[in-house]
Formats: C-alpha cells, sequence, structure tokens
C-alpha cells in the first residue's frame, strides 16, 4: 500500500509539473495586440502656466515664504511647459474645497470623447468589447468608473483583469539590443536622467519623454501613450521597429514591455497642433528670470 501511495503522488506531482509547464509555454507564446489608442486633450482653458501656479501658491494661507520658495523652485525647474493642464477647482479658485462631483466631471470630460474616438478610429463597437480593465490612480468611486463606463457606452464585459508587478535583480543587460525606441515615463527630469544613464542611452532616445513631460506634464500611467503618440507624430514608428515602454510607479515598481510595431504609423492625434514645434530650441522656463529671487533669500527674508 505504501508504495502504491508513493506512486499515486509522484503521478499526480509528474501530472500537474506537466500541467504548469503547458501553461507557461502557452503564455510564452500568446501575443497581445494593440489595435490602436487615443490620448486624451483636456480644454484649453485647464492649461496651467507657470505664472498661473505662482498665483495658486501665493494666494495659500498655509504656505510660508520657505515653502513658496521651495514649490516656485520646483516648478521653474521641473521641465514642464507652459502649456499643461490643472483641475478646474485648482484654477476656479477652489484648492481648499475640491468636490466629488469635481473628480466625476474630469473623468467623464474623457469618457465623452476619448473613447468614442477610439470606436471610430478601430472600426469597432461598444458590444465588440469582452474585457475593460480601467486604471486611475487615488479615485475610486461608487459605482465604480469601469461601471460608469458601462453603463454610458454600453459596453459587455464579462471577464475580470488584474495587473502584478515584479522585482528582479540581475546581470546588467544592454538594452540597445533589438531595441528602435525607448517609450520612458515622463516622471519628471530627475527620473529622465536617471533612467538614460542607467540604461546607458542618449539624447535622442530619451527626447520623446522629455518632450511629453514639457507638453503634457506627467499624466500618471497614461503619461506612456503620450510618448508613444510623440512617435508616432513625428512618422520615426515603422514596420518592424521593435518600442521598450517601461514605467515606473511609487513603492519602487518598474513594469516594461516591448511592442513591435506590424504597419507604419503616422497620426499626429493630440500632438497635431504642435509637433513641428518640438523639440523647441530653447527648453529653459520663460519665468526663471521673474522668479530668480527664489535663490536669493536668507531663511525667511529677501534680500532686496
Amino acid at each position: 500500500m505504501e508504495l502504491l501511495a508513493l506512486v499515486t503522488v509522484l503521478l499526480l506531482a509528474h501530472a500537474v509539473a506537466y500541467l504548469a509547464w503547458t501553461a507557461a509555454a502557452r503564455r510564452r507564446q500568446s501575443r497581445c495586440y494593440l489595435i490602436d489608442y487615443v490620448c486624451h486633450k483636456p480644454a484649453d482653458d485647464r492649461k496651467v502656466s507657470t505664472e498661473t501656479a505662482g498665483a495658486v501658491i501665493e494666494r495659500s494661507k498655509r504656505l510660508g515664504l520657505p515653502e513658496y520658495r521651495f514649490l516656485l523652485r520646483v516648478i521653474v525647474r521641473s521641465g514642464i511647459g507652459e502649456e499643461t493642464y490643472g483641475p478646474r477647482n485648482v484654477l476656479d479658485g477652489r484648492e481648499d474645497a475640491p468636490t466629488h462631483a469635481d473628480a466625476l466631471e474630469e473623468m467623464e470630460a474623457f469618457f465623452g470623447s476619448s473613447i468614442d474616438e477610439l470606436f471610430a478610429k478601430t472600426g469597432f463597437g461598444p458590444r465588440d468589447v469582452d474585457v475593460l480593465v480601467v486604471n486611475v490612480s487615488m479615485f475610486s468611486p461608487d459605482p465604480s468608473l469601469a461601471s460608469m463606463i458601462l453603463i454610458r457606452k454600453r459596453l459587455l464585459p464579462h471577464a475580470a483583469a488584474a495587473t502584478t508587478t515584479t522585482k528582479n535583480d540581475g546581470p546588467k543587460i544592454n538594452f540597445r539590443t533589438g531595441v528602435d525606441h525607448f517609450c520612458l515615463h515622463p516622471g519628471g527630469t530627475a527620473v529622465i536622467e536617471a533612467v538614460k544613464r542607467s540604461l546607458g542611452l542618449d539624447d535622442d532616445d530619451v527626447e520623446p519623454a522629455r518632450m511629453t513631460l514639457h507638453r503634457w506634464g506627467n499624466t500618471s500611467a497614461s503619461s506612456l501613450w503620450y510618448v508613444l503618440s510623440y512617435m508616432e507624430a513625428k512618422g520615426r514608428l515603422k514596420r518592424g521597429d521593435k518600442v521598450l515602454m517601461v514605467t515606473f510607479g511609487s513603492g519602487f515598481k518598474c513594469n516594461s514591455c516591448v511592442w513591435e510595431v506590424t504597419g507604419d504609423m503616422a497620426d499626429k492625434g493630440v500632438w497635431a497642433d504642435c509637433i513641428d514645434a518640438y523639440p523647441p530650441e530653447n527648453m529653459a522656463n520663460p519665468y526663471l528670470e521673474k522668479y530668480s529671487w527664489i535663490n536669493d533669500v536668507d531663511g525667511d527674508s529677501l534680500i532686496l
């Protein structure tokens, strides 16, 4: 009986191992296709210049001179241009009293245009969607954003999706091997420069990330699609090219994937009205001279 039990256990172990190996093999052979994508362009009345940001900081009663000086220094040196966007409640002077309705309104502006544009570009309709994944950080209303999209766009998802992150330590890799373009998360000038050094990249490799930061700012997880859109608007994505997409998050988290371009891409998307102006000759913040006093302080007193 003991021998029979041992044989049974071995056979079960072999079966489980075989199933695991088969599942892993199928996963390696599976393909994920990006049919198309759309980046949202907010209304022009939500644009935030350095001067506007300075006014928001200045009117805050909670900030003293050291905090004011620090925030202005961050803005001036951030690498962000004069046409990024901000929440409407801040622009309306209600930054101390944001509401649930404000956040919903911001989401509705996206739902109302970008999703319809994506359907129009792909030729698919709401009934063709089987799985819907919504990734919006720090805002989880009830009903959920996914439910709101389902109701408004009449989607019929019947499955769930999850994302995972991993951390691995290993030998240094030459990331240029087999990669034609780098789609990097524009989390800030320091982030871009650190990735450039770590991966052994040059200025041309990180240009899309820098320009995206300048024009659109750091839009969290969606930033990568603005970077990819920049490459497409510049006509750089050709059939057969491979794009390494790398994103970062708090924690520290890092995810990556490689896309292979299966057809020439030339849609200018949200960059259509400004792509010819990029990269600009001068990336210096135009208010650097106006706010130069932020570096000429001693304690809480200005040096006049």
